[in-house]
């Protein structure tokens, strides 16, 4: 296009030819000869590969104590630990028959407890009073120290291992896992969508089998909650460690109740939010970094 013809008021349009006007950004024109980017799925031929979760009717002493939602793998397991995180017994001792389906399980518990008050506290209705720590309590009433079941570096093993078994199992697809585990090896993983249901399959089959929980670590993908950590501590697991980091409920009844919480497990972050004493310090500091944990992130 001639300087003339531009200031006399002549189109471009009428200037250039067609196939110049058109402009696309570089890699376009491939991008849409190849067609969708994102692969199309089907959910018929996929169903039996998708997670299935369902209301688990759990039934104790012939009473309908709940119906939590789960994975319905490890029904009986699931059952055992709910109940046991919701305080419907105390022990592996108390636990009598036990009978499930795939979405229902029956309980027998010898603990003579208020169902009706327990049933209504698992729900939410009303508040686990006896469960409230005030936080300035939190130090004068903490148990004494108890003394080292594992080195520090075992304990970063071991959550290793553990998350390493979780991305085995499928945590790379969205599936949460908790993971019993001792300084030698890990003896039960149990997966589901919610950190709570993965954790009491593992209490679960603790009590069920019996296990001897004095010298081993829960190990939790997600944020723990005090639920989780309380249920641990009755279980007598003096360990429990995450890959996030605790709610402070979680951390106030760890310091209530003598256990060590391990936070922040695959980051270079590491580091304990509850120190009771259940870790050897065989190094000098968890944390690779000199970083203050709990300092804010650069905007």
């Amino acid at each position: 296009m001639s300087e003339q013809s531009y200031r006399n008021g002549s189109s471009s349009a009428d200037q250039w030819p067609a196939h110049a006007q058109t402009r696309t950004t570089p890699g376009a024109t491939s991008a849409m000869n190849r067609g969708h980017v994102l692969p199309r799925f089907d959910p018929a031929k996929l169903r039996r590969h998708l997670p299935s979760t369902q209301r688990i009717r759990i039934e104790i002493n012939g009473m309908l104590a709940g119906a939590p939602e789960a994975i319905p793998d490890a029904t009986a397991e699931f059952a055992i630990g709910w109940a046991f995180a919701n305080r419907f017994f105390a022990s592996a001792d108390q636990l009598g028959k036990v009978s499930n389906t795939a979405g229902y399980a029956s309980l027998m518990v010898e603990s003579g407890i208020d169902l009706d008050r327990l049933k209504y506290e698992s729900i939410g209705w009303i508040p686990r009073a006896d469960l409230q720590v005030e936080q300035s309590a939190m130090v004068s009433e903490r148990a004494p120290r108890a003394v080292s079941v594992m080195s520090e570096m075992d304990a970063i093993a071991t959550c290793r291992q553990a998350f390493d078994r979780f991305d085995n199992d499928g945590a790379k697809a969205g599936y949460i896992h908790a993971a019993l585990a001792s300084a030698d090896e890990v003896v039960c993983v149990a997966r589901d969508t919610r950190a709570d249901a993965a954790a009491c399959k593992v209490l679960g089959w603790a009590i069920s089998t019996q296990f001897d929980c004095m010298s081993s670590m829960l190990v939790v993908r997600g944020v723990l909650d005090g639920l989780i950590v309380e249920a641990a501590a009755r279980a007598g697991i003096p360990i429990v460690a995450t890959d996030a980091v605790p709610t402070d409920r979680a951390v106030a009844i760890a310091a209530h109740s003598c256990v060590t919480l391990l936070g922040l497990a695959l980051s270079h972050r590491r580091g304990l939010f509850v120190d009771s004493g259940h870790l050897g310090e065989d190094v000098a500091l968890l944390s690779d970094s000199d970083e203050d944990p709990f300092e804010a992130p650069d905007a």
